[in-house]
């Protein structure tokens, strides 16, 4: 997360695409070109945010003129705490948490942002992908 509370764009596309893909498992692939026209969003940037997703191996792609993008991760099994992780490298509401930082043995406000990405990635951990696809 760029900062408490707000999620950033990269982030937000992101999710954004996880859903489009994960309608996909088990469907025809759809384009990034279709993606992008639904979701505003350039292809270029698309193009950019897809390179996890395969370099996880959740995604194939297909050649060819019916091909594009197809889901081969099952999205049931996928909660958006994975998304988000996949995204942005282990995300966190503070910078701290992840870093190195000079007060970390006497910080007293370290607990406290603990407590709360705890609680944020417990409740990222109970949403399933499936769960956000549209029927």
């Amino acid at each position: 997360m760029s900062y408490f509370g707000k999620i950033s764009t990269r982030e937000h596309y992101g999710l954004r695409l996880a859903i489009w893909l994960a309608q996909t498992y088990s469907k025809k692939p759809v384009t990034l070109s279709a993606i992008g026209r639904h979701e505003r969003i350039s292809v270029k940037y698309l193009e950019q945010l897809i390179v996890p997703f395969r370099r996880a191996r959740w995604v194939k792609s297909l050649r060819g003129r019916s091909g594009g993008y197809q889901m081969i991760k099952n999205p049931t099994r996928l909660t958006l705490l994975d998304v988000m992780n996949l995204i942005s490298d282990k995300a966190r509401v503070v910078d701290c948490l992840t870093s190195a930082c000079p007060l970390e043995n006497c910080c007293p406000s370290k607990t406290a942002w603990q407590k709360v990405q705890t609680a944020l990635d417990d409740a990222l951990q109970k949403i399933k992908l499936s769960q956000l696809i549209k029927p």
